[in-house]
């Protein structure tokens, strides 16, 4: 048909037809204006994205211990920007192997790879495919929801032509592997190189680089630690798409496809054995920085050194358990009704949910139990325990029979601990009733070099090494000893150790008689073997003699707390109230000359970018707050307790410069070991959390263990702590006394000194020497008498009796 009859054709169509195709034409034209201007507002609408110029996502904050190694990461997102010139090749090929290929080739939006998607959702009869560039999914990334809906389609296509127009290939590129989430809180390709195999960037092999690049598609359906055959199943068919575009030869197609991937066995947020360190670390971070510490991707850099908290931890740990092994078996920590069937998974995983396994402590439920066999019990994993009869001991035998109360009772559905050992095998054990607590101090600098809390941060994040304030017992002796130095009462002062009434009976008062450990008494004996022995009876009589407020005010210097240790006689023997921490900070004192030294936990603060926040200055605060001949005197007397006294148990660590003091409170409720050697202060408590009595344990028993199982460590490469004698300190009768009390003159024998002592002193007057003792010591002592001195040197009599 010529095109001269088709106007006639029109021509002859009916009116009615010739209106609905005027109608349609309309219509569309319409309709394209509609759509265009629908375009047109989408576009004003679009968010401005010039501000990815200076991409600042959140960063984690991250803990480090003192030699740069990763103690804990905080925050919602693990994540580390990299530049996309520092991004390696082979991962950039990977990732746009299967994401993009053709991204430096197409522009904002592939409309072949668009139609090739609708077509498919059109056969698929639903959303299959999505066709998206590397641009688009950064707008969705960083502007958009993953809802499928056509109307954020179109955000998407416009969002990515704005990108193109505002940034170069390289730089979407880099915005997207530094964005993208790849499963296990990981974010961005930096991160998940260390979540997944524990290596940067540079470090990945091909295989691994693939494996990576195969994540942002559903990370939960491809992440290699829980659907380890489905990840490896698209890590290959990656492989094949780089070597049919030619990104790596056959020779390393083969090799990729052929190595096994070692996964990072588990990624954990937090070193266990450095939990409480890093947390209180956190706590003075996050109080000086607010919540933006946790956005801003803050380094900090502890005081924390690695081997000494984890051999911190170790050591209270198999202090705590090898305590609770004394005590008889305690029953099942817990029960179900519902007994899985042996080689049921899901069901003993299900059964043990809410029990956590703490370190070798392993939680496991009963599914057998028979006190002539023993026990049959499942872990969380599935793997079969069986502890014999003969490997029970007697209390958890008599759990087994059936007249034990059912709470005590293990039968088929109770929970158990079981602990395996190469040699015995398995056995039963029970998590620890009681808490602990080690804090370690270097006393030059004031560095926390270990600091544990407790037995298990999971189980129990009350941090008692910095929280829990508990009596110290005899720990507390050596400071009234040490202010009584002040007063005028040397090593060699004899006191009288004989039980007497020390405070009578009144209203509203209780008689009160200071009792020795195990009621030994011994009359007149120096203040050394006092402490020695850690004689209570001399210990109070000494404060009394010193002055009780005197003692009290005396003992805050090292830096305990005025109102939790009132000046009362009691105080003598620990009846006050101390941290761990505090404790420690106090022992320092005597081991590096009578220095305070504030402890430091951390050491710098800075942003990943480089810029430093803080940075603890090289010299530690400190202030004098006893005289060197003070510290020279504590420090023979303490290393007396451990070669001579309650403390000889730490002389197993062979040093000539250790010292220290045990400490049992009233009742046995808190138990210590405090001392040092080499540099280094450590002390140790245990005690259960609501405080009671410990039974027949002391600190020579429970926490002296701990301590010396840790200084064989923290001290091993350090040399021992050499003193020098104090020029105003010298020798009378093989013991110390202070100069000025031998009137100036050294004198090596008693009746020397009774003559020289009377020469200096008026009758029933006592010495005014405050000008001179100002340069040897920061306090004013109060000197005594002729009549005194008679008396106790002259006659044998204890200054205070």
């Amino acid at each position: 048909m010529s095109q001269k009859t088709v106007p006639g054709l029109i021509s002859r169509l009916r009116p009615g037809v010739r209106l609905v195709l005027g109608l349609g034409l309309g219509l569309c034209l319409g309709g394209t204006v509609g759509a265009a201007y629908g375009v047109y507002q989408l576009w004003r609408v679009l968010p401005d994205v010039n501000h990815l110029a200076d991409y600042e996502p959140m960063l984690p904050m991250r803990v480090y211990a003192r030699d740069g190694s990763l103690l804990a990461e905080y925050g919602e997102e693990r994540r580390e920007v990299v530049p996309i010139d520092r991004m390696p090749l082979k991962l950039r090929q990977a990732l746009l192997a299967i994401e993009d290929s053709d991204y430096y080739t197409h522009g904002a939006v592939d409309l072949t790879g668009l139609v090739r998607a609708a077509v498919s959702n059109f056969a698929a009869g639903h959303h299959a495919q999505g066709g998206s560039t590397i641009t688009m999914q950064v707008a969705r990334v960083f502007f958009l929801s993953r809802e499928k809906t056509y109307h954020r389609k179109m955000m998407e296509i416009l969002l990515a032509y704005k990108l193109e127009s505002v940034y170069s290939k390289d730089k979407i590129l880099e915005l997207y592997m530094n964005q993208v989430y790849l499963g296990e809180r990981a974010y961005g390709f930096a991160a998940a190189a260390s979540v997944y195999f524990a290596k940067t960037l540079d470090e990945l092999t091909v295989a691994e680089a693939a494996m990576l690049a195969g994540l942002p598609k559903a990370p939960s359906a491809y992440n290699p630690v829980v659907n380890r055959d489905r990840a490896i199943t698209r890590q290959q068919h990656i492989l094949r798409r780089m070597r049919e575009l030619g990104h790596i030869d056959e020779q390393a197609y083969q090799q990729a496809r052929a190595e096994k991937l070692a996964l990072r066995k588990q990624h954990r947020s937090m070193d266990p054995a450095a939990a409480y360190a890093v947390e209180q670390a956190r706590k003075l971070v996050v109080d000086r920085y607010g919540d933006d510490a946790y956005a801003l991707g803050l380094d900090v850099v502890t005081t924390i050194s690695v081997g000494e908290q984890h051999a911190a931890t170790r050591a209270l740990r198999t202090g705590l358990v090898n305590a609770q092994g004394m005590q008889p078996y305690g029953g099942p920590e817990g029960r179900v009704e519902q007994v899985p069937a042996i080689g049921d998974r899901l069901g003993i995983r299900a059964a043990l949910a809410s029990h956590r396994d703490s370190g070798d402590l392993r939680a496991a439920i009963v599914l057998q139990a028979s006190a002539s066999t023993g026990i049959t019990a499942a872990l969380r994993d599935g793997t079969s325990v069986f502890i014999p009869s003969k490997k029970l001991g007697r209390s958890a035998i008599a759990a087994l029979r059936p007249e034990t109360p059912a709470r005590n009772r293990i039968t088929p559905g109770s929970v158990i601990r079981a602990t395996h050992d190469d040699v015995k095998g398995w056995s039963l054990s029970q998590l620890p009733q009681m808490e602990g607590a080690l804090v370690s101090v270097d006393v030059h600098s004031g560095e926390i070099l270990a600091l544990a809390g407790g037995f298990d941060f999971a189980l129990n994040e009350f941090n008692h090494a910095v929280q829990a304030i508990r009596q110290p017992g005899s720990t507390f002796k050596p400071f009234v000893y040490s202010a009584a130095l002040e007063k005028g009462y040397f090593p060699g002062t004899l006191i009288d150790d004989t039980q007497r009434l020390v405070t009578p009976q009144a209203r509203g008062r209780k008689a009160w008689s200071p009792r020795n450990y195990g009621d030994n008494y011994e009359g007149f004996i120096s203040a050394r073997r006092g402490l020695t022995r850690s004689k209570n009876v001399v210990a109070v009589n000494l404060m009394q003699a010193a002055g009780m407020d005197y003692v009290q005010q005396f003992s805050t210097r090292f830096g305990f707390i005025s109102e939790l240790n009132p000046p009362i006689l009691p105080l003598a023997l620990g009846a006050g109230a101390v941290t761990p921490l505090q404790l420690t900070q106090a022992y320092a004192v005597f081991a590096n000359g009578g220095d305070r030294i504030e402890p430091r936990l951390i050491n710098k603060v800075s942003q990943r970018s480089g810029s430093v926040l803080y940075e603890a200055a090289t010299e530690a605060r400190r202030s004098r707050v006893i005289s060197k001949r003070n510290a020279y005197v504590m420090d023979s007397m303490l290393r007396d307790v451990v070669r001579d006294g309650t403390g000889r148990r730490a002389a197993v660590l062979n040093r000539s410069d250790l010292a220290g003091k045990t400490g049992t409170s009233n009742d046995a409720r808190d138990v210590w070991f405090a001392g040092y050697s080499s540099g280094v202060a450590t002390v140790v408590w245990m005690g259960y959390a609501q405080p009671r009595s410990l039974g027949r344990a002391t600190g020579g028993t429970l926490a002296l263990p701990v301590w010396t199982d840790y200084m064989s460590h923290a001290i091993a490469n350090r040399t021992e702590s050499q003193r020098v004698l104090p020029s105003d300190l010298v020798l009378l009768d093989g013991d110390y006394v202070y100069r000025e009390y031998l009137g100036g003159s050294c004198v090596n024998d008693r009746n020397a000194f009774i003559q020289s002592s009377l020469e200096c002193l008026a009758d029933g007057e006592t010495r005014e020497a405050s000008d001179r003792s100002a340069r040897h010591t920061d306090s004013e002592p109060q000197r005594v008498s002729t009549i005194q001195w008679r008396r106790a040197v002259s006659h044998g009599q204890p200054l205070y009796s």
